[in-house]
């Protein structure tokens, strides 16, 4: 089902918008110093929407002072206190998160007014943990919720919504959004809360955010780890830059390295992809080429012709191919020149 366009500051999500990646701030909003500096590395990351936590009046104040440093949307996140949202949309927030399970419906009403008069939109974000446990799937438990606090949302008039049914469970969260998925045309923001950290952390949110978007299923998403925010978002470009979503940087294949190989796979690659990320700022265009690092002829150029360009080893000596089509053969010594030449000349097209 497509879904409607909500703008939050200059982004927009759903409608026919690219997937955005989002992360939130670890520390004390009203510690405004050690949040831009955060939020400086968001930025550089390529983050695109940035939450913040508001635990009282001086953290949703501290929103405005924040949002002269950076032109990211700031998001504020909201529970238990109606007021706080308040402060936050006075404060210039470009979006509010609530959670309807923890705020009165008297309270949320209030919220609906104000987002309304200043046109911003809300996220109906509801965690596992937060919802009424009827005995019946989680999934249809959470879903359930979400639906009784749109109808609130929608009977107070307001559309501007996006939708959030976390859990930390990759099957029930996968569950839940199908069901919502079909039910309503408001934006989904995808993630696996409290993920952790660590391998299973990674493979959680791969996992249960990457099969959703392989349906066609979320607009934005977060990667909840027990890491740092730019750590999130790069784990967030991963995952749409596998899909074939997005593209962040070149796309970079290599072989696992096994007996045949002749040549120092292992420290070449580690080189050539520093340099290769390093010329790319320089020459964008070698963010859209696929590139190919391959130890043996088996592995290249035969199963790597999909490569723009790319190397693959002999007997202490590459070969250099575009297209799968051998251009030249070097030693380990000559290969790094040649191949950065030739990555040029395809990037001036």
């Amino acid at each position: 089902m497509k879904k409607r366009c909500v703008k939050v500051g200059n982004v927009f999500i759903g409608g026919d918008a690219p997937v955005s990646v989002q992360t939130m701030t670890k520390v004390s909003t009203s510690n405004v110093p050690l949040v831009i500096k955060q939020i400086k590395k968001i930025e550089q990351a390529g983050g695109e929407i940035v939450r913040v936590a508001v635990l009282d009046k001086n953290d949703a104040q501290a929103i405005s002072k924040i949002k002269k440093e950076t032109v990211l949307p700031i998001v504020a996140d909201i529970h238990y206190d109606h007021n706080l949202a308040l402060y936050s949309i006075e404060s210039g927030a470009d979006k509010i998160r609530v959670n309807p399970s923890n705020i009165p419906q008297k309270g949320l009403g209030l919220i609906i007014k104000m987002a309304r008069e200043k046109k911003i939109p809300v996220r109906i974000g509801l965690n596992s943990g937060s919802i009424k446990i009827t005995g019946k799937k989680l999934s249809t438990d959470i879903v359930n919720a979400a639906m009784d606090a749109i109808k609130f949302f929608e009977d107070n008039d307001f559309f501007d919504i996006v939708i959030s049914l976390k859990t930390p469970y990759v099957r029930e969260t996968i569950e839940a959004y199908r069901l919502i998925n079909e039910q309503c045309d408001y934006p989904l923001h995808l993630g696996i809360t409290e993920a952790g950290s660590g391998d299973l952390a990674f493979a959680k949110s791969i996992l249960g955010i990457g099969v959703l978007l392989l349906e066609g299923i979320g607009n934005t998403i977060r990667v909840s780890l027990t890491e740092t925010p730019e750590r999130e978002i790069r784990a967030g470009q991963v995952i749409l830059q596998s899909l074939g979503m997005r593209r962040f940087e070149p796309e970079i294949i290599s072989c696992p390295v096994c007996g045949r190989c002749q040549v120092p796979l292992k420290e070449i690659l580690r080189k050539f992809r520093k340099k290769i990320l390093l010329t790319a700022k320089r020459y964008p265009a070698i963010n859209n080429l696929t590139i190919a690092i391959m130890g043996c002829s088996v592995n290249g150029p035969g199963e790597a012709k999909q490569a723009d360009i790319g190397i693959a080893g002999g007997k202490d000596r590459f070969v250099l191919f575009v297209k799968g089509h051998i251009t030249g053969s070097y030693s380990v010594n000559e290969i790094e020149k040649k191949f950065f030449e030739k990555i040029k000349e395809i990037a001036n097209g």
